[in-house]
């Protein structure tokens, strides 16, 4: 099976390379901005629209209006324009589902931070040489395959650190298990990450939250000094500097469960969670008069913050391709009343958010998070009956 993986590498830059660098990311900003801006007014204006074909036919005259364009790679320019264009595609998308449509945006100095080299076909190693950058530094902490076909190199800057990500196509064999693992349900949560079928469970570490004190103290230095001035840029590198740091803890740990789970079973069965509905501001209240009314947006506000700090969607994510990789099965079902339901009678125990434990008439007392998750895998082994009938 061929499958697209990336490899991410640190690089180390001399200070004429981070200059040239910062250099083209602001020529491919004034690119994706002034494409915008033309797409914009043609609509305006002549009421037609501009496709990227359009665009990027008509890039070399406009390196020779713009000299400095020179300075950035064809394929650069390119995928800046393609950029754009994903944007305005993703844009019509929405607006046919009826969602918040999200018209692209011009982007600010400092937003653009990364570029992309469509057909870099060359293998990493200690040394890379980068089209209009020269020979770059790369610390190989793994190795690419020799097998595998690298498609495109981007360069990016985060927090202060540069990388390097290799994208390629990889043949991967699955191993095959002597033994047959059982199918596993899992019920998310925010004091554990998960409690599954198995009655294990993982505690959410809440990395965010304990920097959030950290945090306030420098977004509180960072207000009070003056824009742009040197003491602000540095206050500004250690507030990116923290949420890196808790990027990289969060993103390590949920790699670790999503291979602890997958190590466990051949089955996964989760909630069908809309996460992005359920951290979306509540809508104001009003009475008859027009007075605001209270709408609990500073418990909902606390809620939806620890729902992006434990990570949900990016923990279903990591179990779902790498059970790809691994053939092995995923499943989202229904998350209707899977907490409220008695997994061996069936019948329905109400219950508020506070109480934590499952207990029933007939006698069954559970954790309310391992009877959910019992309750999800019997959901899932249903739906697959009911498929293959």
């Amino acid at each position: 099976m061929i499958i697209r993986k990336t490899y991410k590498y640190r690089i180390y830059l001399k200070k004429s390379q981070v200059t040239n660098l910062e250099n083209q990311f602001s020529m491919c900003r004034h690119l994706y901005n002034w494409s915008l801006a033309e797409r914009m007014d043609a609509y305006k204006n002549e009421n037609r629209s501009i496709s990227y074909n359009e665009q990027q036919n008509a890039l070399p005259s406009l390196k020779k209006d713009r000299p400095w364009y020179k300075g950035v790679h064809s394929q650069v320019l390119q995928d800046t324009l393609k950029r754009l264009d994903k944007a305005y595609k993703a844009f019509f998308r929405r607006v046919k589902k009826g969602e918040t449509p999200g018209f692209p945006k011009f982007k600010k100095r400092g937003q653009w931070n990364s570029l992309t080299y469509p057909q870099h076909v060359m293998h990493p190693d200690s040394y890379i040489k980068v089209p209009k950058l020269g020979n770059v530094k790369v610390v190989l902490h793994r190795t690419v395959p020799k097998d595998a076909k690298v498609k495109t190199l981007n360069i990016s800057k985060e927090a202060g650190k540069w990388f390097a990500c290799f994208s390629v196509e990889e043949e991967i064999c699955p191993h095959e298990s002597k033994q047959a693992l059982s199918p596993l349900g899992l019920d998310l949560g925010l004091i554990d990450l998960y409690y599954s079928s198995d009655g294990q469970h993982s505690p959410a570490p809440k990395y965010y939250r304990k920097k959030q004190k950290h945090l306030t103290r420098l977004q509180q230095r960072l207000a009070k000094t003056s824009k742009s001035s040197p003491k602000w840029k540095k206050i500004l590198r250690s507030v990116q500097k923290a949420h890196y740091r808790i990027a990289c803890m969060r993103k390590d740990f949920l790699h670790k469960e999503a291979n602890k789970v997958l190590g466990k079973s051949s089955l996964i069965v989760h909630e069908d969670l809309k996460i992005c509905n359920m951290i979306r501001r509540p809508k104001p209240k009003q009475d008859v008069d027009g007075k605001y009314l209270p709408n609990g947006a500073c418990w909902k506000s606390g809620m939806n913050k620890s729902i992006a700090d434990i990570g949900w969607r990016m923990f279903l994510d990591f179990v779902g391709y790498k059970a790809t990789w691994q053939r092995k099965n995923v499943i989202a079902v229904p998350p209707h009343y899977t907490s409220q339901t008695c997994p061996d009678c069936g019948d329905i125990v109400k219950k508020s958010l506070s109480t934590r434990t499952h207990a029933c008439p007939c006698g069954c007392r559970m954790h309310r998070d391992h009877a959910a998750a019992i309750n999800i895998l019997r959901i899932g082994l249903n739906t697959l009956a009911d498929k293959a009938a």
